[in-house]
């Protein structure tokens, strides 16, 4: 008998405490459904405003911002850990040694690997070129004109334009004094003939008149139109390229240009899809010090990214062009069929409705 009761007991006390459960808020019992049990681990590089150190080793930034209100508003617990560069930050996630990355691109070359929260914001690739821009292009092109190469085609003709004149004035000196006198003078017109036949300007003003004197003039004549639009052609040439390879205005001069990104973004996967060989750099600090120093033409990343860097570290040496291409969109990266998904959109969502969300856009969006 006392050992009916006593089953009877455990029973009851089962069976209320089940009773008791039911009736607790709702909250506790969805948190298993809402959260991830444990600590999370949340992969971060330095991505300027997107994702930042700060020196006492704090993380800050836009999108490490919005995944801190997220994490609130769904009572979890998390830790960074930081990447050194972003190939290793994505492989991580795809081998799920990491749970999520505040702000990555939505891309389709991911989706088979990676899943992506509801999106927060819109952004694009710009171009960031050296400050000088189209601002100095005459400055560029007087240096391309007085180039070592060009002076010295010019020095080479005006030479034998000299001897051409010499040459017709030893003819002349004789029977056409009157135009090319014995005297220095005489044979300063002579060379003063040799340009101005040269440059097919024909004045008039001179012209030989020895048999000698007109056989000269006509080599001469002959020579300088060969001469003359050889010259021509290459300087034009010299001053195309000087003009593709120094003014970049936007997309369509990428092609000619040297052009750097970051390995593994969506700038790199763009310009590569296009046909455009970029040069990678592992850091945007990198690549942003090699334009301004000239040993690329172009840099081509994320618009937020390249304007927060530009105006706080490279404000007088670079700028970035206005306009973006190849618009996507930017969210939380998550693990491929991540439990974490629809608890982060529903936070995420409910965020974005608060006056802290328009706040955060002012102050890290330009």
């Amino acid at each position: 008998m006392s050992s009916k009761c006593g089953k009877l007991s455990v029973t009851t006390a089962g069976v209320i405490w089940f009773c008791v459960l039911l009736l607790l808020p709702g909250s506790g019992f969805a948190q298993g459904d809402s959260a991830a049990p444990g600590s999370l681990v949340v992969g971060v590089i330095q991505a300027p405003p997107a994702m930042m150190k700060t020196p006492d080793g704090r993380w800050a930034g836009i999108g490490v911002e919005i995944w801190e209100n997220v994490a609130r508003r769904m009572e979890v617990e998390f830790e960074y850990r930081e990447f050194a560069a972003l190939g290793p930050l994505v492989e991580s996630l795809q081998k799920k040694t990491i749970d999520l990355i505040p702000s990555m691109p939505v891309e389709l070359r991911f989706e088979s690997a990676i899943d992506f929260s509801q999106s927060y914001f819109k952004s694009g690739l710009a171009i960031a070129v050296p400050a000088g821009g189209d601002d100095f292009r005459w400055v560029r092109f007087a240096a391309a004109l007085f180039s070592k190469d060009i002076l010295g085609a010019i020095g080479f003709l005006l030479l034998l334009a000299a001897i051409a004149g010499a040459i017709v004035w030893l003819f002349e000196r004789g029977r056409n004094r009157e135009m090319f006198d014995g005297s220095l003078r005489g044979l300063g017109s002579g060379v003063w003939w040799s340009v101005v036949t040269m440059s097919t300007v024909g004045y008039g003003d001179k012209a030989p008149q020895t048999t000698g004197g007109r056989l000269v003039a006509v080599v001469w004549m002959l020579f300088s139109i060969v001469f003359i639009a050889n010259f021509t052609a290459n300087i034009t040439t010299s001053l195309t390229m000087q003009g593709l390879r120094g003014n970049v205005r936007g997309f369509s001069d990428l092609r000619h240009t040297r052009v750097g990104t970051i390995p593994q973004s969506e700038a790199m996967h763009f310009l590569s899809k296009d046909g455009i060989a970029a040069i990678p750099f592992e850091e945007l600090p990198q690549g942003l010090q090699a334009l301004a120093e000239g040993r690329i033409d172009a840099f081509v990343l994320n618009e937020l990214l390249l304007k927060y860097q530009v105006k706080n570290e490279f404000q007088a040496k670079v700028r970035v062009l206005p306009g973006v291409f190849d618009e996507y969109f930017v969210g939380i990266a998550l693990q491929e069929k991540s439990p974490l998904r629809k608890p982060i959109n529903k936070a995420l969502l409910a965020f974005m409705k608060t006056p802290e969300w328009v706040e955060l856009q002012k102050r890290y969006i330009p």
